[in-house]
């Protein structure tokens, strides 16, 4: 006899797995599995869930029934065994969901109980942070502040070191003898001391305990004016240097060209004047200025006349008036001179007022 989970696993199976199955139980090939409601007997005495105590069912050939063999009986439980060990060794944990609120529940968890070393721990680390930016502001700072006072020191020390190098500009800006080497190289060193001291003067603002200082300002104002005043006198000096300038050109005689000479006289006369326009205007050299433009007319009318006598062949008048030009420009020198003094000895007494700088 077989129960209904042999017959539903052999009638699964293939033709050929069939007919195997049915070789193996001892059935003809002929043989056919069939299940009717008539065929069924239902048994009444268990009346458990057992999936063993099911409806048995009768297999039947053409003129007899038989009963399930006990060898069929093995084989299925076999099978049945098999399949059961197939479904338990199958992995089911690929299957499993995850749990992300169990996998956050157990992050906070942890830093939950962490809280007793995590709070401290970051209140350590921003002190520490803290401490290390403030003391780091602080260290920049001071060195900044430092730096500031070595600036101001080598500013100072500068502005004074060239300040005492102003009673040699005087002296060469007073110097009778005109060089023209000498003259740059003062007027370069004035420039030089200017910017120095006016960068000092900027500063001072930004220093503790200069500010409103009346002395101080004073100073300054008079270390200003000497190097203004000595820079005129040398522009002054280099423009008059080109002020009626003959280079032998009054060495009169008989081969002299007369054209050639009241060209050169002429052009004499135009740059003297137009160097005069341009002269700066300084105290101790406004009789020398005044002076100056009587010269440059004399001159003029002293040119015209001489190229009219030696066109006239007037030699011994052309002589004369070759003396009178000289002497015009030496009255202008002499003027010069005189007032090169007085300046040097007033841009002295100024120097000897000045004061070194804080």
């Amino acid at each position: 006899m077989m129960n209904i989970r042999d017959f539903i696993y052999i009638n699964k199976a293939k033709n050929i797995n069939k007919i195997r199955i049915l070789d193996i139980l001892g059935f003809e090939s002929n043989t056919f599995i069939t299940q009717t409601p008539e065929s069924m007997k239902i048994s009444s005495n268990n009346k458990t869930n057992n999936k063993d105590d099911l409806d048995e069912i009768f297999i039947f050939d053409d003129k007899n029934v038989f009963e399930k063999s006990p060898l069929e009986n093995n084989i299925l439980e076999e099978n049945e065994l098999e399949k059961h060990d197939l479904i338990d060794k199958t992995s089911t944990r690929t299957f499993e969901p995850i749990l992300i609120t169990s996998k956050i529940k157990k992050i906070w968890t942890d830093i939950e109980s962490r809280r007793q070393w995590v709070v401290p721990a970051i209140l350590i680390v921003s002190t520490l942070i803290l401490i290390t930016s403030v003391t780091s502001v602080f260290i920049s700072n001071k060195d900044t502040t430092k730096e500031i006072e070595i600036l101001y020191e080598t500013l100072t020390y500068d502005s004074n070191t060239l300040i005492n190098e102003l009673p040699d500009i005087i002296e060469i800006s007073t110097d009778k003898f005109y060089s023209k080497y000498d003259v740059s190289n003062a007027s370069a060193k004035l420039q030089l001391i200017e910017s120095t001291v006016m960068e000092y003067d900027r500063n001072l603002i930004n220093r503790e305990g200069f500010n409103n200082n009346n002395d101080l300002d004073i100073n300054l104002n008079n270390v200003f004016l000497l190097i203004n005043e000595l820079d005129d006198l040398i522009s002054y000096r280099i423009l008059r240097s080109e002020v009626l300038v003959y280079d032998g050109l009054l060495n009169i005689n008989d081969e002299v060209d007369i054209d050639i000479l009241a060209n050169e006289l002429s052009d004499i006369a135009a740059k003297s004047k137009l160097n005069y326009d341009n002269l700066p205007s300084i105290t101790e050299f406004d009789k020398h200025l005044l002076l100056l433009e009587e010269t440059l007319n004399s001159a003029e009318d002293l040119h015209g006349r001489l190229i009219a006598a030696l066109r006239n062949n007037e030699i011994q008048l052309a002589n004369s008036l070759t003396l009178a030009i000289k002497m015009n420009k030496d009255i202008e020198v002499n003027s010069f001179d005189k007032s090169l003094l007085i300046f040097k000895n007033n841009k002295t007494e100024l120097y000897n007022i000045i004061y070194e700088l804080p």
